[in-house]
């Protein structure tokens, strides 16, 4: 059944001690005032020289867990993002990712190793978002092992499950209205732009009632795979992502 109103889910990826504090910091004021209880996916053993833009931050846990009391939700975001693998990804929009195409072995090492370090660290970690969207089947079935049974990723326009894993659809990489449907857009702090910061601030001004949160995305979820309809879109959106790629 199509959804009347718009959802949206925001996002924000990439976080570790040595993330841009002050960015980061400049978007959580935007969302506080705004009443947002975003999704807040973290890096837990970053190696990726990308992500290393200043010195860590002593008080990175501690922020995230005043975040997550606050209502933020708290994504295991990969294992040390490094991204190595050639292997064929599910969504298919990079070339070269963490998981996709790594032994099933190693995955779940990753994935039980990475929520390991997040509740060491006094979070509760519950959902996965692998980065540049590159997991495969061994993925899901290493994540359920975990007892990870949640994701972000997809082109669909609700959630779904799939492969015995609910996934929670992500489409948008900056504010844009829609109609109808569930829509998680996914921030980066660390090269994220003045002006996004003003368009964000703006965009949840006139729509921050249409925003909603994990919690109310799993307890409304309709527990079951795509239709025949929504699989022929999602086929259509994802060859027209990867033909971008190329």
């Amino acid at each position: 059944m199509r959804v009347a109103k718009p959802s949206y889910l925001l996002r924000f990826d990439d976080l570790c001690p040595t993330m841009s504090k002050e960015r980061f910091e400049r978007f959580m004021d935007i969302i506080e005032r705004h009443e947002i209880r975003p999704i807040l996916a973290v890096v837990p053993a970053n190696q990726d020289p990308e992500l290393k833009v200043d010195k860590a931050d002593p008080a990175f846990w501690t922020r995230l867990r005043a975040l997550e009391s606050a209502g933020a939700t708290i994504a295991l975001h990969g294992y040390r993002h490094v991204c190595n693998s050639a292997g064929l990804s599910m969504v298919g929009k990079h070339s070269r990712t963490e998981f996709a195409g790594v032994s099933e072995g190693i995955q779940r090492e990753w994935i039980h190793k990475g929520l390991e370090t997040l509740r060491a660290n006094g979070l509760t970690p519950r959902l996965f978002i692998a980065p540049r969207h590159g997991f495969d089947s061994a993925t899901l079935r290493a994540l359920l092992e975990e007892g990870l049974g949640c994701l972000s990723d997809g082109y669909a326009s609700r959630a779904f499950r799939r492969g015995g894993v609910l996934w929670i659809p992500q489409q948008l990489w900056e504010p844009v209205k829609k109609s109808h449907g569930l829509w998680t857009i996914c921030l980066h702090s660390n090269t994220a732009k003045l002006e996004l910061f003003e368009r964000l601030d703006a965009f949840l001004s006139e729509n921050s009632k249409h925003f909603t949160s994990f919690d109310r995305v799993i307890f409304h979820a309709e527990p079951t795979e795509l239709r025949l309809h929504e699989r022929i879109r999602e086929a259509l959106i994802m060859l027209r992502a990867r033909s971008v790629r190329v």
